[in-house]
């Protein structure tokens, strides 16, 4: 297997850390405020959504470039489908964590996706 192309592998890691950026200064700026679980809270919203875009990265973007169209469409199906089920499975368990409130467990996970919308016209450049 080839190496992937440098620009993917670039935007494949830089997509999940631009999310956990963001969910870091989320996070800051709520603790700032006074609301230490809530900022927890917030960040883990944010790493569970970042986690999902990496397991997507990885499946799609992170493997050798030159193969079949049907393998390529199959990698993007896996990935998408891969995403998900952790995005929906670390939002569920973060959601039930006595310890964590869950709509800022929400608005992390928010605050990261618009992160991916806001980035996705630069990445694709």
């Amino acid at each position: 297997m080839a190496p992937a192309n440098r620009a993917i592998v670039r935007n494949a890691l830089l997509l999940p850390a631009v999310q956990i950026v963001l969910g870091l200064v989320g996070a800051v700026v709520i603790a700032l405020l006074g609301h230490g679980a809530h900022a927890k809270a917030f960040l883990v919203g944010a790493a569970v959504v970042a986690a999902g875009f990496a397991v997507f990265g990885w499946r799609t973007g992170l493997q050798a470039p030159v193969v079949s169209a049907g393998r390529v469409f199959a990698r993007l199906l896996v990935g998408s489908i891969l995403k998900w089920v952790v995005i929906g499975v670390g939002l569920a368990l973060a959601m039930a964590a006595p310890a964590l409130p869950a709509a800022a467990v929400f608005a992390g996970a928010v605050a990261a996706y618009v992160g991916c919308l806001l980035c996705l016209p630069w990445l694709v450049r």
